[in-house]
């Protein structure tokens, strides 16, 4: 699979045939595209709306220094862990619905972006309930299961937010039937291919339903290196979440995230 980067110089070059003036090494032009849009680009861009990423708390739209503290934190963190056992790929999954698993994905995904050393693919494989694009306010005209039900190519699902560098999202649209077996097919593997393919300074975080909801991330998770777990406090039940430990067993698991916690943060009071 040919990589975005080459996709939009092979476009540049078309653009830009018959014009007079000195050829450009491809280097020179990939360090171009590196400059003004982050470690890649995608070919499928699309703006972002503020006001839906403000309703939904997706930052940098809100303003909660707090927030963004724990955030900054969590990247920290799971940044640390990847980097020391050399992982590329997350699924941030929770036990049940409601306890804020896409949220902290969307957000986990900014932050990791916003360090300058790293690129981040967002994904939608909440086939059946899909929600990331209207977290940010994507205009969305082929999706991810467009793609793995061969109506779309992958440069066409691939969207580089507005404003957002080293950040790209591959949304779903429509409920997809039969997900957990679309997640093992070829399409799929072609596209975990390519993401590899985007470097070891790009990680990739797949926002994918509860896991006793279905199947989908015990059949998906052989094919990613961790799982981050979200539990909402007073919503979570701790049978449940004995269960989601059963259920997950030896795959790699890089920790919890409290979500919805009333608990006051006394250290991110130290920045006001």
């Amino acid at each position: 699979m040919t990589s975005i980067i080459q996709k939009v110089l092979e476009a540049e070059k078309k653009r830009n045939a018959g014009r007079r003036h000195e050829p450009r090494s491809l280097g020179e032009a990939t360090r171009e595209l590196v400059a003004s849009s982050g470690l890649f680009k995608a070919l499928s861009a699309s703006p972002v709306e503020s006001k839906a990423m403000e309703r939904n708390k997706i930052l940098p739209a809100i303003d909660d220094r707090g927030a963004v503290t724990a955030y900054k934190m969590l990247r920290t963190r799971v940044l640390q862990r990847m980097r020391s056992n050399d992982w590329q790929s997350l699924i941030v999954t929770g036990a049940g619905p409601g306890e804020g698993k896409t949220l902290t994905a969307c957000n986990l995904a900014v932050s990791v972006a916003g360090d300058v050393n790293q690129a981040v693919v967002l994904v939608d494989l909440d086939l059946q309930r899909p929600s990331l694009a209207s977290y940010f306010g994507l205009d969305v005209r082929a999706s991810i299961g467009d793609y793995l039900i061969g109506n779309a190519e992958l440069e066409e699902i691939v969207y580089a937010p507005a404003g957002m560098e080293r950040l790209a999202i591959i949304p779903n649209r429509d409920p997809v039937p039969n997900s957990s077996d679309l997640l093992a097919s070829p399409r799929m593997r072609t596209l975990l291919k390519w993401l590899r393919e985007q470097g070891s300074e790009t990680i990739t975080v797949f926002d994918m339903p509860p896991v006793l909801a279905c199947d989908d991330v015990l059949a998906f998770s052989p094919y990613v290196d961790a799982i981050l777990m979200v539990v909402a406090e007073g919503k979570t039940e701790r049978t449940s979440l004995s269960r989601c430990m059963e259920m997950i067993g030896d795959r790699n698991l890089l920790g919890v995230v409290l979500n919805q916690s009333r608990e006051q943060d006394s250290v991110s009071s130290y920045y006001y």
